[in-house]
């Protein structure tokens, strides 16, 4: 029987295995090992409870545009856990000199689709106004060259719409310097709009238009997806379910991979604990610098490739109050922060108007992001002082001065990929330099996504690629 062994149990490694798990089911001869070096299975997905709070280390929802996480969840048996954003209140706000100003209703990411609501929005200056209307009538790009974030939006919208929108909302996503990150590889909807469209907002109407004709035609009592998703006790319920459910994969929790080389059939693992594992197939589903490091020693071609792949550090802070006494009304989901600000949080959401089920009565809950690409100093300081600093941006900003009851705060050192321009070329040539090693794959956030349906997405097409590769070798 093959072996296949993924090494990395975050979501990526997870999605790869419950792929095999439905394979062996139909009777594909496989066998599987997961081995995760942590005692938890998840990565970054992972959720504490307690006294009624639901509080998310890393991730708190996906999107439901990409269909992936929703598709997983069906097969879990998860579908009724789904839960959407709480539709009592949608506003997202921007930190304009200590004010929040409401974004404009029908502001699509970054894009305007209603004119009334954009025109008098206090958000963007009248200039600014007027340049974000250009995009009506400017020419779309010659070619299809990759260029940073920051070069496309001001190509397109001008400097306002990147100061005080894609700085802080696009690029906040990927904590990264919009300047440095890829638009081909981090929004690449945005470059197929111009193509097609010309024009961004021409786009992103006829979007809405196919949008609204398709929920026409979903049944009565059948509510649409709201954008951002979860599961009502948490992500890990994802986590921990796949995990029970892919009764066909052996997982392997506390198994560190020392050293990963070729051996006369297929690769050879050496573990923590002195043991070894042979495998016909490897599925390296780590961080792209501890995959570098893996396989260093076999192909220092790829490592080198796969170490030019950056990451920064960011943290988030939880932090909660009792509802009594508290000095603001929270209508909306939260709040993002322009860099020329000076601020030194990147965004806050209002967990309960987001998520209400996530926080007991008579309290609410925030969360707030630090560091990145651009501040990553301020998500390595130790976490009394990151504490201190949020609370202090917090009155500052939305005038918070009562007393927690409770506040943590979780550090990523070095753990937020960065797809930086050129990003998908460099993918490309990891992947040509593995096919010299037959049976070596490479899936997760550091190559075609970072999102959690990405990340599934990638994973289960790595488990198809590896499970061929097997089965090819088999027949041959």
């Amino acid at each position: 029987m093959k072996k296949i062994v993924i090494i990395g149990g975050g979501i990526a490694g997870l999605a790869a295995a419950y792929h095999i798990h439905e394979e062996i089911s139909k009777s594909t001869p496989v066998a599987c090992t997961l081995l995760e070096s942590s005692e938890k299975f998840g990565g970054k997905i992972s959720t504490m409870r307690f006294d009624g709070f639901i509080v998310e280390r890393g991730p708190d929802s996906f999107i439901s545009q990409k269909p992936q996480a929703i598709e997983l969840c069906k097969k879990l048996g998860l579908e009724d856990r789904l839960t959407g954003t709480s539709p009592d209140h949608p506003n997202t706000y921007v930190c304009l000199k200590n004010k929040l100003v409401t974004m404009p209703d029908g502001l699509s990411l970054m894009i305007p689709t209603k004119f009334m609501p954009f025109i008098f929005s206090p958000l963007f200056s009248w200039l600014g106004k007027i340049r974000m209307g250009m995009d009506l009538l400017i020419p779309k790009k010659k070619n299809n060259d990759d260029e940073s974030l920051a070069s496309f939006v001001r190509r397109r919208m001008g400097k306002e719409a990147l100061e005080k929108m894609a700085e802080p909302m696009l690029a906040g996503i990927y904590a990264s310097d919009p300047e440095l990150m890829s638009i081909n590889s981090t929004f690449p909807m945005f470059v197929q709009t111009e193509q097609k469209y010309r024009s961004l907002i021409l786009g992103m109407l006829a979007r809405k238009r196919q949008q609204m004709i398709h929920q026409t035609k979903v049944p009565k009592g059948k509510q649409p997806f709201s954008l951002f998703m979860t599961l009502k006790n948490g992500l890990d319920e994802m986590v921990e379910t796949l995990v029970e459910k892919a009764t066909n994969i052996t997982f392997r929790a506390g198994t560190k991979v020392m050293d990963l080389s070729r051996a006369e059939e297929g690769w050879r693992l050496t573990l923590n604990d002195g043991s070894f594992i042979n495998a016909d197939a490897v599925i390296l589903a780590t961080p792209a610098k501890i995959s570098a490091h893996l396989i260093e020693q076999t192909s220092p071609k790829v490592a080198s490739l796969l170490n030019r792949i950056r990451y920064v550090s960011t943290a988030t802070v939880s932090i909660a109050y009792k509802k009594e006494g508290f000095p603001h009304s929270l209508d909306g989901f939260g709040f993002v922060v322009p860099k020329k600000e000076g601020k030194r949080i990147l965004a806050c959401t209002w967990t309960s108007s987001k998520f209400p089920e996530r926080v007991p009565e008579k309290h609410v809950m925030l969360r707030c992001f630090v560091g990145g690409a651009m501040r990553e100093e301020l998500a390595e300081l130790d976490e009394d002082a990151i504490a201190t600093m949020v609370r202090e941006e917090l009155l500052d900003i939305m005038g918070i001065d009562c007393e927690p009851v409770f506040l943590k705060v979780f550090k990523y050192k070095k753990s937020n990929v960065q797809y930086q321009v050129g990003h998908a070329s460099l993918i490309k040539s990891i992947r040509e330099e593995l096919q010299s090693f037959p049976g070596l794959f490479v899936t997760g956030s550091a190559y075609t996504g970072i999102g959690i349906p990405d990340c599934i997405r990638d994973g289960m097409n790595t488990a198809k690629e590896a499970i061929e590769f097997l089965t090819n070798k088999t027949n041959t």
